[in-house]
């Protein structure tokens, strides 16, 4: 199939063109290629991005189970499971900065505030003033599953305060702190929590890295012509 519906035998800028009006592309280009100006977003950095994935044919929820890190991993599990897609220890850190933004229910992270382990009821890495916090915001054996921002600072903007929580004992999920606690990892939090610039640096390498993961190729999947549906 041809990426360019236009002139596919010819070497010019009609892939673009059809970008911009939504001619036949690639769906995942298309989002790339969106307007940021037509959308709110945190403020978070511009990069370059590589265009040319194919869409895939199969959409399911239990594909999700070990593809993604869970919030109580340790720093050893969290590195096997990016190494596993060609992702270093600095582009595993990188990424969990989009934890800048966004939220989590009170379910994912109470055992840390009520039931931790070896008798302690509230994980000793978490600020103590923090904990309380998290406390009246996720009161224990409640029915709702109220929700929280993942970054209590500046929850709507994108920077490197995700950073400079965890060294304040300010992360949310374990896999969150365990950044910081465990001193492999610690001066590149350091690094990012000192130096937005860096931060910014590495996190747009890593999502270069992150969007060549599962690349489909040849006759692989399709190219859609409506972004919520197969064809």
């Amino acid at each position: 199939m041809n990426l360019d519906s236009t002139t596919p035998l010819t070497f010019d800028n009609a892939y673009f063109q059809n970008l911009i009006e939504g001619k036949d592309v690639l769906t995942s280009d298309q989002v790339l290629f969106e307007d940021p100006n037509s959308r709110s977003d945190g403020g978070g950095p511009k990069f370059q991005v590589e265009l040319g994935r194919r869409d895939g044919l199969i959409s399911k929820a239990s594909m999700v189970s070990g593809n993604l890190p869970g919030p109580n991993f340790n720093l050893d599990q969290l590195k096997t499971m990016f190494a596993k897609n060609n992702l270093s220890q600095i582009d595993m850190i990188a990424l969990s900065g989009s934890h800048t933004l966004g939220f989590s229910h009170c379910s994912r992270f109470t055992k840390r505030l009520y039931s931790f382990s070896n008798g302690r009821q509230v994980d000793p890495t978490l600020n103590p003033v923090y904990a309380q916090d998290l406390m009246k915001s996720c009161p224990n054996n409640i029915s709702d599953d109220n929700i929280v921002f993942m970054d209590p600072v500046t929850p709507q903007k994108f920077d490197n305060a995700y950073y400079q929580n965890l060294v304040e004992g300010k992360g949310l999920f374990t896999s969150d702190q365990v950044l910081y606690t465990d001193l492999s990892s610690r001066s590149t939090v350091k690094d990012f929590a000192s130096n937005s610039g860096q931060f910014i640096t590495e996190f747009a390498t890593a999502m270069r890295r992150l969007g060549r993961v599962g690349v489909k190729t040849g006759e692989q999947g399709e190219i859609r012509k409506d972004c919520a549906a197969f064809n």
